[in-house]
């Protein structure tokens, strides 16, 4: 496999220089099928601008094979609620035609449907055909990727959930995607802020599909560079906000590049999972009890723990909530994904559950509902 490199600074177009790379990473961060001997792995190797300091990937996965078997999906009551906010967010910019950017799951396309105001929505996504369902006769599919070409002649609104993180080049593609729009329009969009989740740790901030520590002030510059006037903002949490943004063409297009101390949130990070390695490894014991312990997350969560050098052995499976998954394999791993379910016929199982900003909220659901003598390594 061929993948792109990342020559310059995706912010400012500076001079990039090595701050810490993962030989052979797995490119895909969700459940494969398919035997191990068939995963692709790429070196996932961090740079840093000497200029602005802005940390991203250097090595990219082409989009047709990075997404080939679509984006991974979420399950659980934090999503719900982040669609829910970030559709009541939205109703204050929405009418007329609409273009959803990546919405293949519809769940922000039928919500916004209800809205009197909303004659049609288009959702473009690559992917449609493996997700949601249409709720209404205003909800039109594209399965394709937006832009000037396929837009609609007149776009009112354009929304996004969590798409900006996953553009290579989000200065043109966000311009490109402002240039559908008038005048007085709205740009309105859900955005994870990456730095913030590095500083907690999370391992689901940088990855393969999400090359580039984002922050606040890179979403205020690109907004600008595009023309796009951010008019309104809610923090949905310390780890995502909302941004709503008017296209004004008059809009001076200045701005200053400046994130330094990226590299050091990255570095805090990695040394943080160096040393959590050896203590979860630790507290799982020795000799270990594989039969009797899990790690959660068919997913990011679980690939970096394994990247890091938490042994795969250590585990008699992988638990996830998403029934889309179970049975499968974590891709770049040997470890079946099973439901939590399985929990209630042991006696005190372990799970080492690392799982960001999701990990309360599965803990919970297991001592409540599966099996109270639960054990966990958060």
């Amino acid at each position: 496999m061929e993948t792109v490199e990342r020559k310059k600074c995706l912010m400012c177009e500076g001079e990039l220089e090595e701050v810490y790379t993962f030989k052979d990473f797995p490119i895909y961060m969700g459940a494969a099928e398919h035997p191990f001997k068939e995963d692709t792995f790429c070196d996932m190797a961090f740079v840093g601008c000497v200029q602005c300091g802005a940390v991203q990937l250097q090595n990219l996965i082409p989009s047709d094979i990075l997404y080939a078997n679509g984006h991974v999906g979420t399950v659980g009551k934090t999503w719900k609620r982040h669609h829910e906010e970030f559709c009541e967010f939205a109703t204050k910019y929405v009418y007329g035609r609409i273009v959803e950017i990546g919405g293949a799951n519809l769940i922000v396309a039928n919500m916004l449907s209800e809205i009197s105001t909303v004659d049609e929505i288009v959702v473009f996504d690559n992917n449609l055909s493996q997700y949601g369902s249409s709720a209404s006769d205003k909800i039109l599919l594209r399965e394709e990727f937006f832009n000037l070409d396929s837009a609609p002649s007149r776009v009112n609104c354009l929304i996004h959930s969590h798409v900006l993180e996953h553009l290579y080049n989000p200065i043109e593609e966000i311009a490109a995607m402002a240039n559908t729009l008038e005048d007085g329009d709205h740009m309105v969009c859900a955005v994870p802020l990456i730095d913030n989740m590095i500083k907690d740790n999370f391992t689901n901030a940088m990855n393969f599909e999400h090359t580039y520590m984002l922050t606040n002030e890179m979403i205020y510059n690109i907004m600008t560079n595009a023309r796009l006037e951010v008019i309104a903002v809610k923090q949905f949490s310390p780890h995502v906000s909302f941004y709503a943004a008017k296209k004004d063409s008059m809009r001076r297009r200045h701005v200053v590049h400046d994130y330094t101390g990226s590299s050091n949130v990255l570095t805090g990070f990695l040394n943080h999972y160096l040393q959590e390695v050896d203590k979860i490894s630790g507290q799982i014991g020795n000799p270990p009890d594989p039969n009797n312990t899990f790690i959660f997350g068919g997913h990011i969560f679980t690939q970096y723990l394994l990247n890091f050098g938490l042994k795969e052995e250590l585990f008699s499976n992988v638990l996830d909530n998403d029934s889309n998954k179970i049975g499968q394999r974590l891709y770049g791993s040997r470890l079946e994904i099973r439901p939590p379910k399985i929990l209630k016929d042991y006696e005190s199982p372990l799970v080492v559950l690392k799982a960001a900003m999701y990990t309360e909220e599965i803990k919970k659901d297991i001592l409540e509902n599966i099996n109270p003598n639960t054990r966990f390594i958060l």
